[in-house]
C-alpha cells in the first residue's frame, strides 16, 4: 500500500454563505491524499497502473472553479466522492482550506477534512 499526496493546490472559487463571497470569490487550498497499492504501477513502472495525479488535480480544479457551494464541507465531500468514483483507490483524504473567512477572529484558515474508503462508491 502507498499514499500519493497532492499538497496545497491553490484555486480561486466562489464558495461561501455570504453574497459577497459568491460574487467576489476567494482563494481555496486543497490537499488530496489517495491510498492504493503502488505495486501494480511500480512493477511495470507504467502510468496505466497508477493513479494519475494530473487527472486527480483536474478533478479538484473542476470542482473548485466551476461549481459554487455554501460550505467548504460540501466542497470537500464532493471532491472526495468524485475521486472515489473515477479512480481505483482504497482511500482518499481531502482537505479544503479557506483563508479569508467572514468571522471576527484572528486565524490562519478554516479547513474541512473528508475521508472516503474506496468501498464507499455511490
Amino acid at each position: 500500500m502507498g499514499k500519493l499526496t497532492l499538497k496545497n493546490l491553490v484555486f480561486y472559487g466562489y464558495h461561501g454563505v455570504q453574497d459577497y463571497e459568491k460574487e467576489l470569490g476567494g482563494r481555496f487550498e486543497v490537499d488530496i491524499t489517495v491510498a492504493y497499492p503502488f505495486r501494480r504501477a511500480a512493477r511495470e513502472d507504467y502510468l496505466a497502473g497508477a493513479v494519475d495525479y494530473q487527472k486527480v488535480y483536474e478533478v479538484a480544479k473542476a470542482m473548485v472553479t466551476t461549481r459554487k457551494y455554501h460550505l467548504i464541507e460540501t466542497l470537500a465531500d464532493h471532491i472526495a466522492d468524485a475521486i472515489v468514483e473515477q479512480f481505483d483507490v482504497d482511500e482518499v483524504r481531502v482537505i479544503v482550506r479557506k483563508n479569508k473567512v467572514p468571522i471576527d477572529a484572528v486565524l490562519d484558515y478554516v479547513e474541512a477534512e473528508v475521508i472516503r474508503k474506496g468501498t464507499d462508491r455511490p
